[in-house]
C-alpha cells in the first residue's frame, strides 16, 4: 500500500526496505539541528588487505547529490550534515541497499568487502544497519513525513503533532490560537528551528514569530519535510530555548517533477453544537487551499520547490449588547447593530527554495518565506463590529546557506534576514462612541476602537559552523564549532486609546428614556511632550558561540560534550535614564524608608547597568550499550540553557511615560456631574467632537502617571535539565523509559512598588490588601521588575514506537508530571504581595499529572488508509482567589475541577484514485477527518468563585477546548 501525497511514495517504500535491516541501536548520534549522519566501518574479508583509504560515497537517491570520503586507519568513516532522505552507500564500485534517514538520526552502515569473484569484480556486503534518533540525554520524537500526511488534524499547522513527544502540550484556545508548552514553563520558552535557523520571537510571547494571538499557521505544511521535537537536553547548537526545541527541515525538489493541489473545508453543518449555542448553531466556515510544485532545473544539480497555502475562516460573533441594553429602548438604527457579525480571517503563506550543487565541494541553498494575514476580531458582547480591530501579522524571512565540503570536514555559512510584525489596529478610523445607562451600565460601543499596537523585529544574521570529522584520540571524535552574529531592531508602538472615546449617558433626559445629546466624558491619547509617544525601539546585537564534541570513547560508550555562550546587547535597557523629576520624587518619598527594597537599584543614569556576560551553558550527554546485541542503551545527560528577556516587558520602562490617556468631564449631565473647580472639567461645546477642539484643551502634557522601573541587574531566564533512561529495540518495536528533572529560574514578573507610610506593603494585622492608594506622590503607581519566577518538574517519560511497516504503525507517548511553580506561569504581574516568594510554591496551573498521546495508521484495501490520534489527560489545576475569611484575609488557592480532564479521539480516512488525467501516474484523493469523534466535552473555563454553589463547575454557555465533534472534507490531486 502506498502513502499519499506522491512525494512520500518512494521514500516510504525505501524506508520499509531499509527498516528490515534495523537490528538495534548504535552508540552515538551525530545529527545536527537540521541534518543526519551516516557512519560505520569498512571491514576487509581478507586479513592481508587494509581497510584504510577506501573511498565511500553517499548519494541522495531522489536528488542525485553525492558526498565522498575515505576511511580512517581503523576503517571507519562518517558523513554528517546530510539532508534527511534515502541514501545509497557506495564502496569499491558497489552500492548498498537504500538507507532511510530522518532528521537528527544517525545510521551505522558497516560494509564488508568481499574478495573478487569469477567476474573479477570486488563486491560489498552490508553487515549491519542500525539507526538512532536521539543522542545522549535527548528525549523527544521524530515527526515523519508519513505522520504529517496521514494523522488527523483540522488546522494544517505542522506543529499540531508536537505533542506526540512526551512532556509537550499542544493548546488551542476558543479563538483557534495554537501554542506549545513544554513542562511547566511558558510558551515563550519554546524555540523552533527551520532549516537550522531560529524562528524566535524576541518581542512577544508566542515563542516563535507570528504565533502570539493568531489563528494563522507558521509555515505552509505541504513544504515541511519532517521535524524533530526535543523535550530534554539538546546539544550546544540550540540557542534561546528554555523548554522545548523543535527542529524542522523543508522539502526540496528532486529529479522528478512533482506537484500537489488540495482543498480542505468545514462549516457549521459539519459539526456538533457547542454548549453556548443554546439557540442553534451559528454560521461558521474554515477553508484551506494550496498548491506545491517541485522538480529539477538541472538534473542532479539544481532543484526548485514552490509552495503556497491560503487559510480562510469566517465565524459569527454574537453582539447582544451590554447589561444595560435591557434597561432602555434602542432606536431602530442601533437595534440593527445587535445580532451577529462575521469575524473574518485570511492568511497567505508562500515558500520558495532553490538547491544547487555548484561542484563536488560547494552547495548553495536559497529560500524565502512570506506570511501575511488579516484578522477582524475583538468584537462581540457590547462591542459592535466597527469597534473591533483588524489584526495584521507579517512574517517574512530569507535564508542563504553555502556548504563547503573538505576531505575531513565541512563548513556551513548562513546569511538570514527577517521582518516580522504584529499590528492590531482599529477596524474603523473614527471617534469611539460608548453608550451607557445613568448608572454607567454598558449598552453599546460603536465607531473607532481603542487598540493600536505595532510590535515586531527586523534585522539580519550571519552564522558559520565548521565540523571536523577525522580526529582520532582515544576513540573517534566529531567536533562542531559555530558562531552567530545578529543585528536586530526590536520595536513596540502602543497608543491606547488610539481614537478619542466619547461616553454618553443615554438616560440624560430621565430613566428609561433614550437620547444621544452630549457626552459626559471624553478620553483620548496624547503623546507626552518631548517623548517617544508610545514608540520604543532598540537595536539589539546578539552573539552566540558553541563547540560540541561527539566522542566515541569505546565501542560501547559515547560522550556528547558541548558548551555554548550567548550574549545580547539591548541599548533600550542599558542606556535608559530615569527622568530626573521621578528620581527626585522617589528619593524624597518617606514611604520607602522601611521598604523591603532599595530604590537605588532601579534608578538609572545610563551608567549603572551592564550586559550579562555569564550565559555559559554546559551540555553533557552519554549513551552506553548494555549488551552484545546492541539492543539496549543506557543514556543520560545534563544541560543548562539560557533563554532571553521578552522585549515587550522591558520596553514598558520607556513607553509607560510617553503616551497618556487624558480624560475631561463635561458639565450638563445631572447623573454625571463634574466639579467646575477641577482642572479636567469644562462646559460642553460641540467643538470638542473634533481633534482641534481636543487639542485646545491641552497645549502640552507632562505624564506623571503609573511608571515601570527595571532592576539595574536584570537577570536572564534559564533552565537546568537532567535525565537518565534506557532505550531498547525489540525486533519491530522501540521503547524508551526515562526520568527527568527540570528547574527554570529568573522568570520575569512585575511587582507593585507602592508602600504605606510605615514602609509596609500590607496593613498591620492583615494578610491581604494592596497599597493602591499609596503611590509615588505626584505620579501614581510604581511597578518594579523581578526575576524571581521559578518552576520545577519531575517527569517520567515513556515512549513505545512501532514504525509503519507491513501496513501498520503505532506510537505512544506517556508523561507523568510532578510540577510546581511559585507564580502562575502565565501571569507577568505579581501585584498581590511584596515579593514573588510570598505566593509560595504550588502545583503548576495547566499541567496534568498524567498525559497519554497515542497515534497510528493502518493500510486498508483498495488504496485506502486510516489514521488516528488519541489524547487523554488527567485533571488540571486552576488558581482562584478565596476571600471567604474577609476582604483583608484573602488568599490564593488552587483546585483541580473534576471536569477538567481531557479526552479526544481524532480519525482520518483517505481514499486514492489512480489516474492518467493530464499526468500519467497521478492520483486523486478524498479524505475525511473527524475531530473529537466521541463528542467529548473538554472544558477549560470554570466557575472559580468559592462562594458559588457552582464552584469548580464549567461556566455556563462556554465553548469547549478544541471544539465538539467536527467533520472536515478534503480533496487533492498529486502527480
Amino acid at each position: 500500500m502506498k502513502s499519499t501525497p506522491s512525494y512520500l511514495r518512494r521514500n516510504v517504500m525505501s524506508f520499509a526496505i531499509a527498516s528490515t535491516l534495523f537490528g538495534g541501536v548504535v552508540p552515538a548520534a551525530f545529527g545536527q539541528i537540521e541534518g543526519a549522519t551516516i557512519a560505520g566501518k569498512v571491514i576487509q574479508q581478507q586479513t592481508d588487505r587494509k581497510a584504510a583509504g577506501v573511498t565511500v560515497t553517499a548519494t541522495d537517491k531522489d536528488r542525485g547529490y553525492s558526498k565522498t570520503t575515505k576511511t580512517r586507519d581503523d576503517g571507519s568513516y562518517v558523513f554528517v550534515g546530510l539532508r534527511p532522505g534515502v541514501y545509497l552507500i557506495k564502496a569499491a564500485d558497489n552500492t548498498s541497499a537504500p538507507v532511510a534517514l530522518r532528521i537528527g538520526q544517525r545510521a551505522t552502515v558497516n560494509i564488508t568487502l568481499q574478495a573478487p569473484g569469477d567476474d573479477d569484480i570486488e563486491r560489498i556486503t552490508v553487515s549491519g544497519v542500525r539507526v538512532e534518533s536521539f543522542s545522549g540525554g535527548e528525549v523527544g520524537t521524530n515527526i515523519t513525513p508519513e505522520m504529517i500526511a496521514r494523522l488527523p488534524q483540522n488546522n494544517r499547522n505542522f506543529l499540531s503533532f508536537a505533542d506526540l513527544a512526551p512532556g509537550v502540550q499542544l493548546n488551542t484556545d476558543s479563538q483557534g490560537n495554537v501554542s506549545i508548552r513544554g513542562g511547566a514553563q511558558h510558551q515563550r520558552n519554546v524555540n523552533v528551528f527551520l532549516d537550522g535557523v531560529s524562528q524566535k520571537d524576541y518581542v512577544l510571547k508566542g515563542g516563535v514569530t507570528g504565533q502570539d494571538t493568531s489563528r494563522g499557521n507558521p509555515f505552509p505544511q505541504n513544504a515541511i519535510g519532517e521535524y524533530k521535537v526535543i523535550t530534554q537536553n539538546y546539544k550546544a547548537e540550540f540557542d534561546q530555548v528554555g523548554s522545548v526545541a523543535i527542529t524542522a527541515v523543508t522539502r526540496s525538489g528532486t529529479n522528478e517533477f512533482e506537484g500537489d493541489v488540495f482543498v480542505d473545508y468545514t462549516d457549521e453543518g459539519l459539526r456538533q453544537a457547542e454548549p453556548n449555542e443554546q439557540d442553534g448553531k451559528t454560521e461558521s466556515l474554515t477553508r484551506h487551499t494550496g498548491v506545491l510544485l517541485s522538480g529539477p532545473l538541472l538534473k542532479d544539480t539544481l532543484h526548485f520547490l514552490m509552495s503556497y497555502e491560503r487559510k480562510e475562516i469566517k465565524e459569527p460573533v454574537d453582539i447582544p449588547g451590554g447589561a444595560g441594553v435591557n434597561l432602555v429602548t434602542l432606536p431602530a438604527d442601533l437595534e440593527a447593530l445587535l445580532g451577529s457579525e462575521t469575524s473574518g480571517f485570511e492568511e497567505d503563506l508562500f515558500f520558495g527554495k532553490l538547491d544547487w550543487v555548484i561542484s563536488d565541494n560547494h552547495e548553495l541553498e536559497i529560500s524565502a518565506k512570506l506570511r501575511d494575514e488579516s484578522d477582524v476580531a475583538d468584537f462581540g458582547g457590547a462591542n459592535t463590529l466597527s469597534y473591533g480591530v483588524n489584526r495584521e501579522v507579517k512574517d517574512h524571512r530569507y535564508h542563504l546557506k553555502h556548504t563547503y565540503h573538505l576531505d575531513h570536514g565541512h563548513n556551513e555559512f548562513r546569511l538570514t534576514y527577517e521582518d516580522a510584525s504584529w499590528n492590531p489596529k482599529p477596524y474603523t478610523d473614527d471617534v469611539g462612541v460608548v453608550l451607557q445607562t445613568a448608572s454607567r451600565q454598558s449598552i453599546l460601543n460603536m465607531g473607532g476602537g481603542r487598540n493600536f499596537q505595532d510590535k515586531g523585529q527586523k534585522g539580519w544574521a550571519v552564522q558559520n559552523d565548521f565540523t571536523w570529522l577525522d580526529i582520532a584520540w582515544r576513540g573517534n571524535h566529531v567536533i562542531k564549532a559555530g558562531i552567530k552574529y545578529k543585528k536586530i531592531v526590536l520595536n513596540t508602538l502602543q497608543q491606547q486609546p488610539y481614537n478619542p472615546q466619547y461616553f454618553y449617558n443615554v438616560e440624560i433626559n430621565g430613566a428609561g428614556s433614550f437620547a444621544i445629546d452630549q457626552p459626559y466624558m471624553v478620553e483620548w491619547g496624547v503623546p507626552a511632550t518631548n517623548s517617544v509617544g508610545g514608540n520604543v525601539e532598540s537595536e539589539n546585537t546578539q552573539l552566540g558561540l558553541f563547540i560540541q564534541d561527539d566522542w566515541e570513547a569505546t565501542d560501547r560508550l559515547t560522550l556528547n560534550m558541548g558548551v555554548r555562550w550567548d550574549y545580547e546587547q539591548t541599548p533600550g535597557y542599558k542606556n535608559y535614564q530615569t527622568p530626573a523629576e521621578l528620581v527626585t520624587a522617589l528619593r524624597n518619598w518617606p514611604n520607602l524608608d522601611n521598604a523591603n527594597y532599595n530604590i537605588e537599584d532601579y534608578i538609572s543614569t545610563g551608567t549603572e547597568r551592564s550586559y550579562f556576560k555569564g550565559a555559559w551553558q554546559p551540555r553533557f550527554g552519554f549513551s552506553y550499550l548494555m549488551d552484545d546485541s546492541r539492543s539496549h542503551t543506557l543514556f543520560g545527560g545534563y544541560g543548562r540553557s539560557y533563554d532571553r528577556q521578552q522585549f515587550d516587558f522591558i520596553q514598558l520602562e520607556q513607553s509607560s511615560g510617553s503616551f497618556a490617556q487624558v480624560s475631561y468631564l463635561f458639565s450638563g449631565d445631572p447623573d454625571n456631574p463634574c466639579d467646575s473647580a477641577a482642572t479636567n472639567c469644562t462646559n460642553w461645546d460641540p467643538v470638542y467632537l473634533t481633534q482641534p477642539g481636543l487639542d485646545g484643551l491641552l497645549s502640552s502634557i507632562d505624564v506623571k502617571g503609573e511608571r515601570f522601573l527595571l532592576h539595574n541587574d536584570l537577570k536572564t531566564p534559564y533552565s537546568d535539565q537532567f535525565s537518565i533512561g534506557i532505550r531498547s529495540n525489540w525486533a519491530e518495536w522501540n521503547t524508551e523509559v526515562s526520568v527527568a528533572h527540570t528547574e527554570s529560574k529568573n522568570g520575569f514578573n512585575w511587582l507593585l512598588g507602592n508602600r504605606r507610610p510605615d514602609g509596609q506593603f500590607l496593613a498591620d494585622g492583615t494578610t491581604w490588601g494592596q497599597p493602591w492608594a499609596f503611590g509615588v506622590p505626584g505620579w501614581g503607581n510604581l511597578m518594579l521588575s523581578s526575576n524571581d519566577g521559578q518552576t520545577r518538574v519531575n517527569n517520567v517519560f515513556v515512549k513505545i514506537d512501532r514504525p509503519h511497516r507491513d501496513n501498520w504503525g503505532v506510537n505512544l507517548a506517556y508523561t507523568f508530571s510532578d510540577a510546581e511553580e511559585n507564580r502562575v506561569f502565565s501571569e507577568v504581574f505579581a501585584l498581590d504581595y511584596e515579593s514573588v516568594a510570598d505566593y509560595g510554591w504550588k502545583k503548576s496551573v495547566g499541567v496534568p499529572q498524567h498525559r497519554v498521546v497515542v497515534s497510528g495508521s493502518y493500510d486498508l484495501p483498495w488504496e485506502m488508509f486510516v489514521a488516528f490520534k488519541y489524547t487523554w489527560a488527567s485533571k488540571t489545576t486552576y488558581e482562584y482567589l478565596d476571600c471567604r475569611q474577609g476582604s483583608t484575609a484573602c488568599l490564593f488557592d488552587r483546585t483541580a475541577p473534576a471536569q477538567s480532564k481531557y479526552q479526544r479521539f481524532d480519525l482520518s480516512l483517505t481514499k486514492e484514485f489512480g489516474s492518467s488525467y493530464l499526468v500519467n501516474g497521478s492520483k486523486f484523493r478524498i479524505r475525511f477527518d473527524v475531530q473529537n469523534l466521541f463528542n467529548q466535552n473538554n472544558y477549560d473555563n470554570f466557575n472559580l468563585n468559592p462562594d458559588s454553589a457552582e464552584f469548580a463547575m464549567p461556566n455556563a454557555f462556554t465553548s469547549t477546548n478544541g471544539g465538539k465533534r467536527q467533520l472536515k472534507l478534503s480533496a487533492g490531486w498529486s502527480f
